[in-house]
């Protein structure tokens, strides 16, 4: 590692050599202080951000799980406890991303060497999950507390479904136009 340290500079006028020891005269001194030490610092601007692919929504299955849960007092009514099989979906919407960016990497260096600079492109597989909103079931348990449930699978997958387009259609925008 080299370093630069203790560079001093002194401006004195011509006159200031031949003159008398008497006089006197105004002197500046710049110190100044640098490094080399060939360090690389990597900086990434990004240029370009889109999405190059989305599923069509109506061609998209999720995933349906049942389960069977004791509920108290159902739909409301004191003393209706039973045994009810609920339904949840699960929707994976898998989609390619595209990223341009910009690799700017310089050196400190003596020479003052130029910065390098490199366009890099990269596909990146994304995944965007929904589960269906049991707040939107059609049986619910307790009075004050009410916890909402589904008891048919359909209907779980049809509020997934709808949660799953609404979201495609909201990336619309960024979708790669093109070329």
């Amino acid at each position: 590692m080299r370093k630069l340290t203790g560079l001093a500079l002194c401006l004195l006028p011509a006159s200031l050599l031949a003159s008398d020891p008497a006089e006197k005269k105004n002197i500046t001194v710049i110190m100044a202080e640098t490094s080399a030490d060939g360090k690389s610092e990597v900086r990434r601007e990004v240029t370009r951000d889109c999405i190059l692919s989305l599923p069509n929504p109506d061609q998209i299955e999720p995933l349906v799980a049942s389960e069977a849960l004791f509920l108290h007092e159902v739909n409301g009514e004191a003393g209706h406890n039973e045994w009810v099989k609920t339904y949840s979906a699960k929707l994976e919407v898998n989609y390619l991303q595209l990223e341009k960016e910009l690799l700017i990497v310089t050196t400190q260096s003596v020479q003052g060497q130029e910065p390098v600079i490199k366009e890099v492109e990269k596909k990146l597989r994304r995944q965007e999950i929904f589960i269906s909103n049991p707040s939107e079931g059609d049986v619910f348990a307790g009075r004050s507390d009410r916890k909402y449930y589904f008891t048919k699978p359909e209907t779980a997958s049809k509020d997934v479904k709808a949660r799953a387009k609404v979201w495609i259609k909201q990336q619309a925008p960024v979708v790669c136009p093109d070329k």
